[in-house]
C-alpha cells in the first residue's frame, strides 16, 4: 500500500495531527522529547492522536512516553496498532532491518500513515489524509522515532486519553 508525502502546505489547513512513535523498549522522556523539539512546527488547532504498536505497551518505554506525552497534551488521543495493520505500508524511509521485521520501511511512518488513513475524514473534496507532514525524526540518543501525518479526525473511533 502507497501512501503519499505530503508538503507542508496542505497540511497547514488540516485540524489534527496523526503520530506515529517508534521506540525502543528502553526509550526514556527525554528520547521522546529530543523528536518532539526537531518538529519546530505551531500545533493543529484541534489534537493529537498518537499511534504506537500493540507490542510495545508491555514496555517500560511505554510508560515513559504516556507521562512525558500527558505532562504536555493531557487531551493526547491514542490509537493502538497491531504490527500486520502496518506491514506493506510504503514509507519514505526505509531500514531493511524494519522491512524485515515489520514489513515496511519505517514503523513511525507506517503508523502515522496508518492513523491518518483510517480515522481521518475528508474535507471539501480532498483526501481523507493528505499524507506525511513530517518524516521520520530520530532523537539523539537513537531509541525513539516520530513522524506526523495531518488530517481532519473523523468522530474519535478511539478514547481520550491513555490506554494503560
Amino acid at each position: 500500500m502507497e501512501l503519499p508525502v505530503t508538503p507542508v502546505t496542505h497540511a497547514t489547513r488540516a485540524t489534527h495531527w496523526f503520530v506515529g512513535w517508534g521506540f525502543t523498549s528502553d526509550a526514556q522522556p527525554q528520547s521522546f522529547a529530543n523528536c518532539w523539539e526537531q518538529v519546530a512546527l505551531p500545533l493543529p488547532p484541534q489534537g493529537i492522536c498518537c499511534a504506537v504498536l500493540k507490542t510495545r505497551l508491555a514496555t517500560p518505554a511505554w510508560q515513559a512516553l504516556q507521562r512525558w506525552m500527558a505532562g504536555c497534551w493531557p487531551q493526547v488521543q491514542w490509537l493502538v496498532v497491531d504490527a500486520a495493520e502496518i506491514a506493506h505500508i510504503v514509507t519514505p524511509s526505509m531500514s531493511p532491518r524494519v522491512a524485515q521485521r515489520f514489513g515496511t520501511g519505517s514503523v513511525c511512518e507506517a503508523l502515522a500513515l496508518h492513523a491518518a488513513q483510517t480515522h481521518a475524514a475528508p474535507t471539501s473534496g480532498e483526501a481523507a489524509a493528505g499524507g506525511l507532514l513530517v518524516p521520520r525524526i530520530v532523537s539523539e540518543d537513537r531509541c525513539a522515532t516520530l513522524a506526523i501525518a495531518a488530517g481532519c479526525l473523523s468522530s474519535p473511533p478511539f478514547p481520550t486519553g491513555v490506554h494503560s
